[in-house]
């Protein structure tokens, strides 16, 4: 009997709402047009304005607001407002005010001209006014099918689901937990103190559809909301801003941001400090007196004061990693076991407006098992893996480099004794992996600054200091913990090492293992050699000596990946948005059988690259005058060249095009997204006659029946809010069972990776936090997959466990038998580490 997986998701059965509309009076949008054009010298009235400030204050300081419509110069905003009560006018106006005068009148960068527009606009700004376009009706939100009959279905259907369930008190394993809210669509039950330190549970819903038929489905989202409890820290540097909870009355927070500033004292001392975000203040101050509310620091210091239920007002500080200011004893995650207690609470709250989904089945998958001790010996697992390098790199001999200072002699040891354990002794036949030991120097040592002056002179020191290699290498460098510091050397050296024709892979032993500092753990040690070997394209799979019998296993695999909003590190200190390119798409084409790895990128003047080329072009290019320029052009012109380009090369041969479903994607192929898929004609399920490719500019509508090119469209699973969250069965013992493999509902698949090892995802099955607070749980998300194009004979449930296999062949993550996308996207992903780049490419 096939097990069954049960995922947090409801059907709606409430249809009809009341729903309530405010217009934009057209003479303020006249002068918020021309308050526009002076603050923005680019900017078009036929596009949609810059409101996001505006609509981030409207959201997180009104109740039940469903949506806050763009406007531009032809726009209808006859519903710019839309909200499930009738919208507080008085609020709304003393909103707007606040974001007129934080976005423009307190901007030093506005011209007078624009804070005198400002001035104007919010003169002209009148509650009276704006209640003279308020409407109302009942509206009908889903078709009889469970389509979405309206726009903004999702967002009010989710917000009326939440919003039902404030004040509510749900039992979970001897704790009751009462919800409030703290911004739309989402909950927070009361803080939870363990041994002084605070946690809650969080809940936040979210409406999503499935291809080809669109039905609405509701999607639950529990978390573990963990709060900085104490600092015992006099200094404290914040990597990030903090998105406070504050608490406004009984059972509601709203979000306040902590933004850190700084002060430079002297060339050598900068001072810190932190403040409240201007618009967050001044929109609490509608609701209560500022007069007694706690400066930022007050906060951030003391935060055991202002933590308790006692406090007022009570202010929560979310806890990241990284905060190394604080103690959090806390552990993370919310098990499998708690998953389903939370949606069994649920369902009977929520039973007048959804009904539970059910179960879904598997449709059985085939898993790459590792080769273990149980079934060879020691040296012939290691043969197979030099023979897999061998075939993946093309290549007789591979160099490792290992590079620190003399005190990290034992650091180096450990890496060469895991390299040779992992590999083996070579034989005459195999690839030969040689490892050289060097010392670092000073090129290690922190830089001035992080301005790209300082990383050319650090780069030119690593060109200067370390010889150019006629073949690639790799490059192990052990570095002390210097993330987030100001001068990390560690993007200069990446590029430094890529000029002299060598891949790298950092290692920090005061961050593997908190214990014992000078020993990291074994496990890290092994995922920093695996890294370096995955950087040359190897990954592990051995069709001779496993079990896979699929047919689809022999197909080329194409994984199209966009990278977005890369903006070269040369252009830091330029204004100029013109400097930033929006999106770059690259192809990397994997074989399982033969471990090939190609790169295919408009950035390249070659037509297609080897994986480890590509990591050193990406490095050398993005450091040129005309990455940002030929980025643009890649993205404008050969996207659906690409496709039409891919079928004709597949025409005979099996082929299969992995695609993600984010913005980014759907920004380059519209034709993939939901409800383009709802239009196509259907010879049978997953053989449209044709489908759209491009982009609004450049779309078309091709056949691809008679290619032997499929397509499968992924969407990732509980970090973007479009895939649920799920729990499993409970078997004859009365336990959880540990699921793997390809569910089916209807036309969509739900693959899980293969059981991780770890002792955080076994006990997520038995455990909850009730029995300790300070246990981490971890999960296999859902990874969604949608066969958009195939073949009339394929079986879809091949092609998508081939897409599902795919994601257990990398190496480089010990602790888990997989990785969360499939290999060719993996590779993609990854392949952005070697841009050099303002702040992170996304």
């Amino acid at each position: 009997m096939n097990s069954s997986i049960y995922p947090m998701t409801f059907i709606p059965k409430k249809r009809n709402f009341k729903l309530y509309y405010l217009a934009f009076p057209k003479p303020w949008k006249e002068l918020l047009i021309q308050l526009q054009v002076s603050a923005y010298k680019n900017y078009n009235p036929e596009y949609n304005m810059k409101l996001f400030g505006l609509k981030a204050c409207l959201n997180g300081w009104l109740d039940e607001v469903v949506n806050v419509g763009n406007m531009k110069a032809n726009s209808d905003d006859s519903r710019w407002f839309v909200s499930l009560n009738e919208p507080d006018v008085q609020k709304i106006c003393e909103i707007m005010k606040i974001w007129v005068t934080a976005e423009y009148e307190l901007n030093d960068k506005a011209a007078s001209e624009t804070k005198a527009i400002a001035g104007k606009f919010k003169s002209e700004i009148d509650p009276e006014v704006l209640r003279y376009g308020m409407t109302s009706e009942e509206v009908c939100l889903f078709n009889e099918d469970g389509t979405a009959a309206v726009d903004y279905a999702f967002d009010a259907f989710a917000l009326y689901a939440a919003n039902s369930l404030i004040g509510k008190t749900i039992p979970l394993f001897g704790q009751e937990l009462t919800f409030g809210s703290y911004g739309l669509k989402k909950l927070v039950s009361q803080p939870i103190v363990y041994d002084k330190q605070y946690y809650s549970y969080g809940l936040e819903f979210s409406v999503q559809t499935t291809p080809p038929q669109r039905e609405c489905m509701l999607l639950v989202f529990p978390s573990v909301k963990r709060f900085v409890s104490n600092a015992w820290k006099d200094n404290i540097y914040l990597k990030e801003n903090i998105n406070a909870l504050v608490k406004m009355s009984e059972n509601k927070y709203r979000v306040m941001k902590m933004k850190q500033k700084q002060k430079n004292i002297d060339k050598e001392k900068t001072e810190y400090f932190r403040e409240w975000n201007y618009a967050d203040e001044r929109c609490y101050g509608i609701y209560h007196s500022m007069d007694a509310f706690p400066a930022a620091d007050e906060v951030l210091e003391n935060p055991e004061n202002h933590v308790g239920k006692n406090a007022v007002p009570q202010i929560l500080l979310p806890y990241k990693f990284g905060m190394d200011f604080t103690n959090m004893n806390i552990g993370t995650g919310v098990s499998v076991k708690e998953k389903c207690e939370f949606y069994h609470q649920l369902t009977p709250l929520l039973k007048d407006i959804a009904e539970p989904m059910g179960g879904v089945k598997s449709v059985g998958a085939v898993h790459y098992n590792r080769p273990d001790k149980k079934q060879f010996e020691l040296a012939d697992i290691q043969k197979m893996r030099r023979e897999r390098l061998k075939v993946c790199t093309g290549r007789d001999k591979l160099t490792i480099e290992i590079y620190g200072h003399d005190s990290d002699e034992p650091l180096k040891n450990a890496i060469a004794e895991d390299i040779c354990d992992y590999f083996g002794e070579a034989d005459s036949s195999d690839v030969k992996i040689e490892i050289e030991k060097r010392s670092i120097g000073s090129l290690g040592d922190m830089m001035n600054g992080n301005r790209y002056d300082d990383h050319l002179l650090r780069i030119k020191r690593v060109q200067e200091s370390v010889e150019k290699s006629a073949e690639i290498r790799g490059a192990v460098v052990i570095l002390k913990n210097t993330s987030e510091e100001k001068g990390d050397p560690k993007a200069a050296l990446r590029a430094g090492f890529a000029d002299t024709n060598r891949l790298t892979q950092f290692i920090v032993p005061d961050v593997l293992d908190e214990n014992a500092k000078d020993k990291p753990a074994k496990s890290r040690i092994h995922g920093a050699v695996l890294d370096i070997f995955r950087q040359f394209g190897y990954t592990e799979f051995a069709d001779n000596r496993n079990t896979v019998k699929n047919p689809a296993c022999a197909a080329d695999v194409i994984g199209v990946y966009a990278y977005q909003t890369l903006r070269p590190l040369w252009a830091a200190e330029s204004k100029s948005p013109a400097l930033t390119a929006k999106i770059l798409p690259a192809y990397v084409t994997f074989n399982a059988r033969s471990g090939q790895v190609k790169v295919e990128c408009g950035l390249f003047d070659e037509r297609e690259m080897s994986y480890p080329e590509a990591l050193i072009a990406f490095s050398k290019l993005s450091r040129k005058d005309d990455f940002v320029d030929k980025c643009n052009k890649a993205a404008r012109g050969g996207f659906v060249t690409k496709l039409l380009g891919l079928r004709a090369i597949y025409h005979d041969n099996d082929g299969l095009v992995l695609v993600p479903a984010n913005g980014v994607t759907r920004s380059l192929w519209h034709g993939i997204s939901d409800t383009s898929i709802s239009g196509y004609n259907m010879k049978k399920p997953f053989v449209p006659e044709k489908i759209k490719i491009g982009n609004s500019i450049s779309e078309r509508t091709e056949a691809f029946t008679d290619s032997h090119l499929r397509i499968i469209r992924l969407r990732e699973g509980v970090s973007t809010m479009e895939v649920p969250d799920y729990y499993t069965e409970i078997n004859a013992k009365g336990e959880f069972t540990q699921s793997a493999g390809v569910y089916r509902r209807k036309d969509v698949f739900w693959g899980i990776e293969s059981r991780p090892g770890n002792i955080e995802y076994k006990r997520s099955y038995k455990k909850c936090r009730a029995d300790n607070p300070k246990l981490n749980f971890d999960e296999c998300a859902l990874m969604e997959y949608y066969p958009l194009q195939l073949r009339e004979e394929d079986d879809p449930k091949q092609w998508v466990g081939y897409a599902n296999l795919l994601r257990e062949l990398m190496p480089e993550n010990p602790s888990r038998q997989s990785v969360r996308l499939p290999a060719p996207l993996h590779l993609a992903k990854l392949m952005s580490e070697y841009f050099l780049l303002c702040g992170k490419e996304r």
